[in-house]
């Protein structure tokens, strides 16, 4: 057991006795006449049981959210003040090497000339009188240079590298430690890898698999192990000081006239305006990220073409001979495609969501309906991967099978179809539970007073019952659309990756969250127009999730203030 998981539980015993501690002894003073109190004496002893380990546990939390980029920063301190010598005998090295400089002013030519061929492209591009031709010719050197740039700066960081190899292997011969060996080879490693390298030490230090392994990382993962005990130990002695000062402050606190229910439900207050306050930044957060990135890929692409484009094609120059390859960015295929299988899934699910509610609800005995409902409910907890393989294993072959014996012979194994129906199936329970409910909450005079008039079960249920539950089941089928419309790893897997504008049920399509998770899938720069169609994408799907769920729950609402 570590030492921060054995001061928690001596910090829960802690809460504990500040609760029964407080509470006596608020009864204690008032010799026993709990009516002399303010609070009750249960209050005490939930302000004393606070103040033992709220503080303590905040910092224990602290500690274990901040505590990694904490220990990182003081351990690259560290080696970069061990590693002072080998950086200044690199860097001595760098600046009187001919080579170096020869590598460097080549570089710095290059970048020169890939700004100026960049300037000119997009003087063409504004130009009034735009001329293909020249465009063209212009792409084509623009990345000749980028190679040519990209190449020497290969060659350069190439160069650079073998002159710290050789300083290492320099202060190795002449006895330096392995800690300055480590610090010097993080400054020598790139930016962006600088955290693999704590991440392999710290792994190391820890007894655990790392991606290399070198007495340096080594040498780097004790340092990081000091600091992390150091560090550990400090917010443990910290977090029991806490919680005795906690416990005297609740001691001196605590008496007949104290208001330990106001100050109690103060701090309850706080923290559900604090978790509000979250949730909202979150929203906030989220929203202005899709925002800016969106507004970046508006300035590549417009926004006409973007949501009438015909042609979704995004892609990028990844050989040389590919000129010009900045991709098609027309939305639309993927909309039609997002519609036809949310469609396909609804005229699926509503129809037997909305029956089985009927049936469970109307006709159904208690004991087949205690029963019932839990099963069809399982539905909703079957992982959407097992949908997904489901679908592509099962459905559509049984499909292309289906149609096939009626000599339709060109259906793809992925297809809508195939998708739809099993995302159909997925939301079954999702429109059967609220429709139940729903149904459920229409008043049981109304459907006396039906039966009073002579009205039959089935007429009660669609002359009545039903009319007055239509706008919690609408509010029902648009939150399950909203559902249908983000669901992704089933399409992925049973309708395939492909744009397709087609209102073709049996080819294969493509939706929003699709394209999505293809367009951020694996390690990708935020700098090119296909990266950040996502967020577009995002944005759009964003909107149309928020209108729909806007409208279900206004529905509802409507339902609620006319039966409530």
């Amino acid at each position: 057991m570590s030492v921060i998981s054995f001061i928690a539980l001596i910090l829960l015993v802690l809460v504990a006795a500040g609760f029964y501690y407080g509470r006596s002894r608020a009864i204690r003073l008032a010799d026993g006449d709990t009516a002399l109190l303010h609070s009750l004496p249960n209050y005490h002893g939930y302000y004393a049981g606070i103040w033992a380990g709220l503080p303590a546990f905040l910092l224990i939390a602290a500690f274990a959210m901040f505590s990694g980029p904490i220990v990182d920063r003081l351990t690259a301190i560290e080696l970069h003040t061990q590693a002072v010598g080998l950086n200044a005998r690199y860097e001595q090295r760098i600046s009187s090497d001919p080579d170096y400089r020869e590598l460097e002013q080549a570089v710095i030519l290059l970048r020169s000339r890939v700004d100026t061929i960049n300037a000119e492209l997009d003087s063409a591009r504004r130009s009034d009188r735009e001329n293909a031709e020249q465009l063209v010719v212009l792409r084509q050197r623009a990345v000749e240079l980028l190679n040519q740039s990209t190449r020497a700066e290969e060659d350069l960081r190439l160069y650079a590298q073998q002159v710290a190899v050789q300083v290492s292997e320099a202060g190795r011969a002449e006895g330096v430690g392995l800690v300055a060996l480590a610090g010097f080879e993080l400054e020598q490693t790139p930016r962006e890898r600088r955290q693999l390298f704590l991440s392999d030490a710290r792994r190391l230090a820890q007894g655990e698999l790392a991606s290399r392994d070198t007495p340096e990382l080594r040498a780097a993962g004790a340092v990081i192990s000091a600091y992390q005990a150091n560090f550990r130990n400090v917010v443990a002695v910290a977090a029991l000081l806490l919680g005795f000062a906690g416990l005297a402050r609740a001691h001196m606190r605590v008496n007949v006239q104290f208001r330990a229910r106001n100050s109690v439900e103060r701090l309850i207050t706080t923290v559900l305006f604090i978790s509000s306050g979250l949730a909202v930044l979150t929203t906030v957060g989220i929203v202005a990220s899709l925002l800016f990135e969106s507004l970046r890929f508006f300035g590549e692409v417009p926004l006409h073409e973007f949501l009438f484009g015909l042609q979704w094609s995004p892609q990028i120059a990844i050989r040389e001979e590919q000129i010009g390859q900045t991709g098609v960015f027309g939305a639309v295929p993927l909309f039609a495609g997002t519609a036809l299988i949310t469609l396909i899934a609804m005229l699926v699910a509503v129809p037997i969501g909305l029956f089985s509610a009927i049936y469970l609800s109307e006709y159904a005995g208690s004991r087949f309906r205690l029963s019932a409902k839990p099963v069809l409910e399982i539905l909703a907890g079957i992982p959407t991967v097992v949908y997904g393989y489901f679908a592509l294993l099962t459905v559509g072959p049984a499909l292309r099978a289906m149609f096939g014996a009626i000599g339709i012979e060109d259906v793809d194994l992925k297809s809508a179809l195939s998708a739809g129906l099993v995302m159909g199936v997925m939301i079954i329970p999702f429109i059967s539970s609220l429709s139940d409910d729903v149904i459920n909450a229409v008043p049981q005079s109304l459907r006396d007073g039906s039966y009073a008039m002579g009205a039959t079960k089935s007429e009660t249920i669609s002359k009545v019952i039903m009319p007055a539950a239509l706008p919690g089941i609408i509010g029902a089928v648009l939150l399950a659309v909203s559902r249908a419309i983000g669901e992704t790893m089933i399409v992925v897997m049973a309708a395939g990756q492909g744009a397709n504008l087609t209102a073709n049920p049996l080819e294969s399509v493509t939706t929003i969250t699709v394209q999505i998770v293809t367009l951020l899938t694996g390690d990708q720069n935020f700098d090119s127009a296909k990266t950040l169609s996502a967020f577009a994408l995002g944005l759009v799907l964003f909107v149309l999730t928020l209108i729909m769920n806007m409208i279900a729950l206004r529905v509802v609402q409507r339902y609620r203030e006319k039966y409530d």
